[in-house]
């Protein structure tokens, strides 16, 4: 239930996000996590929203006045930061606020101005709003406003227009911009638990570990609370990846892949990430989220391959149809139910960016791309 908190020990708290049934009609706010060590206080991600914003202000209010306040963003998505004024009320003799430069130079932008760019990139290959399977009507529709009105206004400005509607779920967007400080301004350090070595950060006295990502977003963290072993991942452990082209696939097999190692090797026994719906508790639980977010995305990649050795220089909707048809395969059901409207992103717009991370080659005129696994040929330049 969003806004739900629970205690995970006496000086620890989780409190819920939600993943609506809906993506365009909700925001899909992340958990957050409250942690106090001694007279030091820390807050990771805000999430947004007034039922978020309540349990975070109750949690604080019950702590009560600490030395210091310290807010870490994983990373500057909206889910993400739409609540980070509440350090402007933490009761706290000194207040910090973290996050990585390029997660701070993305918060500059105009969230709606960053997916304008994004679906101008998809459309070099094929039309993105022709990707989603419910609500088809609307988006075609958006399809044809952004072709007709770009005409004479600007694609890139009409694309920004329809987001900034689409994003208006999210209001009010109280980030804190001017508290954000870099991270990479405080010496980091190689962190290492084993045979699982992260470039990184201690604060507090090692209070709380920071992580380096630059995985899933510009710029992206995880979090480690040594007192309980317990690591806040983001959304390092979001099912479709690559979600976006700024995402990179191999950082997030590396860092799913070191989590994995950690809760092996009896170094995190508690995971909280961005949009699970709930925390995972114990090394066995946290291994089988970690050893199945990969298992299903080598599965994945899997398909796409074997799509392609029955069949070379394929459409996004081809390949999609073709992923579909694999039903044997648990993983298809699984993605496909975790496709728009679920989650935020359509499958093959996922797909798409998977293909190109992999080495497929998209040649073709602008919007009717179609993908070559042949690599000895040059790939024809994205417009």
């Amino acid at each position: 239930m969003l806004g739900k908190t629970l205690e995970l020990a006496d000086n620890t708290w989780f409190i819920q996000g939600e993943m609506p049934t809906d993506a365009s009609k909700a925001p899909d706010w992340c958990n957050v996590v409250i942690y106090r060590a001694a007279d030091r206080v820390y807050l990771v991600d805000t999430g947004g929203g007034y039922a978020m914003r309540a349990s975070i202000e109750q949690v604080l209010r019950e702590i009560g006045p600490a030395e210091s306040f310290t807010l870490i963003n994983t990373h500057s998505h909206l889910d993400h930061i739409c609540n980070n004024d509440v350090i402007l009320t933490a009761r706290a003799e000194v207040k910090r606020h973290y996050l990585l430069a390029a997660a701070i130079d993305f918060a500059k932008t105009d969230f709606a101005a960053h997916m304008a760019e994004e679906f101008e990139y998809l459309d070099s290959i094929y039309d993105p709003f022709s990707s989603y399977q419910t609500n088809r009507r609307r988006y075609r529709f958006a399809g044809l406003l952004r072709d007709g009105l770009g005409f004479f206004a600007g694609r890139e400005r009409v694309l920004r227009r329809l987001f900034n509607i689409q994003f208006r779920k999210f209001k009010p967007v109280n980030d804190s911009f001017e508290t954000m400080q870099p991270l990479d301004d405080l010496p980091g350090k190689p962190l290492r638990f084993g045979d699982v070595s992260w470039t990184g950060w201690r604060l507090g006295g090692d209070d709380v570990l920071v992580f380096q990502g630059s995985a899933h977003a510009p710029g992206d963290v995880l979090v480690y609370i040594p007192e309980h072993k317990m690591l806040c991942a983001g959304d390092i452990t979001f099912p479709l990846f690559p979600t976006f082209h700024d995402s990179s696939r191999d950082r997030i097999l590396e860092c799913l892949r070191k989590g994995l190692a950690m809760a092996r090797n009896g170094s995190v026994e508690i995971l909280a990430d961005g949009h699970g719906d709930r925390c995972y508790r114990g090394g066995a639980e946290v291994e089988g989220l970690l050893d199945g977010v990969i298992a299903d995305h080598l599965a994945y990649e899997q398909i796409l391959r074997e799509i392609f050795v029955a069949s070379d220089g394929l459409t996004p909707h081809e390949v999609y149809r073709a992923f579909t048809t694999f039903t044997d395969r648990p993983v298809v059901n699984r993605y496909l139910s975790l496709e728009f409207p679920h989650t935020p992103p359509s499958l093959q717009n996922v797909m798409v960016t998977t293909l190109l991370q992999l080495g497929f080659h998209a040649r073709g005129p602008n919007r009717h791309k179609r993908f070559y696994r042949d690599t000895n040929l040059p790939a024809a330049p994205l417009a």
